[in-house]
């Protein structure tokens, strides 16, 4: 495994790996700008960089019940091939769901139960951040044609002079993620140093759930992923907090409909969520902007909580 990834890391640093990734690049962004094209009429409504920053901070300081959240794509990729009502799932969409969210069941009957949680779930959101993946505008006029449409980097705070985060101050705050342990030691030894503008990542009492980790090669002590998220489900209830900040894959989005329902707040930030809280990852390490954020407090997923096969997981972007 090590030598193919090294492998892997060689043929992408030279120039025909950079060219390729180069196009890639350029067709994912012709696809998302004809996807966009084709769904004006919902993606007009999008925000501005600060008025989203503006809406969530009002949003989050309110004593409303909310849900924030995302549709991640390979989530989409299930939930779209649901929609079309082809019968079947493809063997890509059965596989990234197994290796890139956690969903552990591959069965048609589980991928149909899924993909109606999620579009259940969807109903809830009162904001989205938007990414012009395939299955999203989709989703968006099936569940929650209402909600607010924002850019997707707009939910992540750090883009913002003024974050929306503070609002997060002297709150409890519970966050889901699975590498729980790393987040409460990095609240807790250096939330004051891990930004320059320390409203990113204010004062809160921060709680954490570590959640259920079912990617392949780790074990669970669950039959099933509806078993697994209905124990996290019941583990939520038991915390006394405010607001949620979320992200673990597949159960992400139905476990911020579920805070919702409990007349609580919802931030289904996803993977930007470690970010958050200074943890490095591959996905991150060669964008400038984020190379701009790391310093010498930021770390890695600790080892306990980096699985062996943590390389199937979109070629270990998490870690």
């Amino acid at each position: 495994m090590t030598l193919t990834k090294n492998i892997k890391q060689i043929v992408k640093a030279t120039p025909i790996g950079q060219l390729y990734r180069q196009l890639s690049e350029w067709r994912t962004d012709s696809r998302k700008k004809a996807y966009f094209s084709k769904n004006l009429d919902l993606y007009s409504r999008i925000l501005s960089a600060e008025q989203a920053n503006k809406l969530l901070a009002d949003k989050v300081a309110s004593d409303e019940p909310l849900m924030i959240s995302r549709l991640g794509n390979v989530e989409l990729g299930s939930v779209l091939e649901y929609l079309t009502g082809s019968g079947s799932y493809s063997k890509y969409a059965l596989e990234r769901m197994l290796t890139s969210t956690g969903f552990f069941m591959s069965e048609q009957e589980d991928l149909d139960n899924y993909s109606k949680l999620f579009l259940e779930s969807s109903k809830l959101i009162d904001i989205l951040g938007v990414w012009f993946q395939p299955g999203e505008a989709e989703v968006i006029r099936q569940s929650c044609p209402e909600a607010d449409l924002v850019n997707l980097p707009a939910l992540e705070p750090y883009y913002h002079d003024n974050p929306w985060s503070i609002k997060l101050k002297d709150r409890k705050v519970l966050v889901i993620h699975p590498f729980a342990s790393t987040i409460s030691e990095q609240y807790r030894k250096h939330r004051e140093v891990l930004f320059k503008n320390q409203d990113i990542l204010p004062q809160f009492e921060l709680i954490t759930l570590k959640s259920v980790q079912s990617i392949p090669g780790t074990r669970t002590d669950f039959n099933t992923w509806f078993d697994a998220y209905d124990w996290m489900r019941d583990k939520i209830k038991q915390y006394d907090f405010d607001i949620a900040i979320i992200g673990c894959g597949a159960y992400g989005l139905p476990l911020a409909a579920y805070v919702k329902s409990l007349g609580k707040k919802a931030v289904h930030l996803g993977g930007a969520t470690q970010i958050l809280f200074g943890i490095r990852g591959k996905r991150w390490d060669e964008r400038p902007f984020f190379q701009s954020l790391y310093n010498q407090y930021w770390v890695r997923p600790s080892s306990e909580e980096t699985p062996e096969s943590y390389i199937k997981v979109e070629d270990g972007c998490y870690w």
